[in-house]
Parts: C-alpha cells; structure tokens; sequence
C-alpha cells in the first residue's frame, strides 16, 4: 500500500515540476515578444530578448552548471538543513521526555512492588482451579 501511495507523490511531483518548468517557459517566450513589456528587477530593467539570445557556448555551460548547484542544493542543503534543524531538536526533546517516562515509570514500579506482589499472590490463590476432565 505505502509503495503505491510513494509512488503516486513521487508521480505527482514529477508531473508538477515538469508543468512548473513548461508553464515558465510559456510565460518567458510569450512576455519575450510583446514589445510594451518591461521587467524591472531592484530598479532596473532586464532584457527578455537578450536573455533568450544564447548565441554562445558559454551561455549554455553556465546555464547547466548553474542549473547543477541548484539541483545539488535542493536535493542535499535543503534535506539537511530540514534534517539538522528541525529532527535533531525533536529527537533529543523526544530522548528526555522518554528518559523521564521511563524514570517515572521505574520509580512507580520500585514504590508499588510490594502492593503488586500481594495483589499476585491473591489472585494466584483466588483463581478458579480448572476441572479435570474425567474420561469416561
């Protein structure tokens, strides 16, 4: 069941993604052309159709490794940084309070053992005797 539903997420994931990027890409190319459009970044303007230009080799290597880091960053900094920043907190206040569970619980047992011996030794006396059967 949990392989089916893994995959169905990591199905869904993908199709989001690859939507993400076909979707961007529509959006670049269609604001590209329209002449009145203007993109202004901190102040100033970027211009949509020298970034489409791509007339060298260079443009395409620096897209890729760029392209790279950020892949490597989403598929290692960022588990990391969720793992070591929320998980290691949660485990060690999930350590303590089982420390203390487990003191607590040991010292109910140490206090209470007299009472649950007898209790035992009640029940072990009081108990119905089971019948034997008797073959006829």
């Amino acid at each position: 069941m949990m392989k089916r539903v893994f995959k169905f997420f990591l199905l869904a994931g993908v199709l989001l993604a690859v939507l993400a990027l076909l979707g961007g890409t529509a959006l670049w190319h269609q604001l590209s052309v329209q002449p009145d459009f203007s993109l202004s970044i901190n102040g100033e303007d970027l211009d949509l159709q020298g970034l489409g230009a791509g007339h060298g080799f260079g443009d395409w290597l620096g897209a890729v490794i760029g392209l790279f880091v950020a892949g490597l960053v989403c598929a290692i900094v960022v588990p990391l940084a969720l793992l070591l920043g929320l998980g290691l907190p949660l485990l060690i206040m999930g350590l303590v309070f089982g420390g203390l569970l487990l003191g607590v619980v040991s010292l109910g047992a140490l206090l209470f053992s007299p009472i649950l011996i007898i209790v035992l030794l009640l029940w072990l006396l009081l108990r119905r005797k089971p019948k034997a059967n008797i073959a006829a």
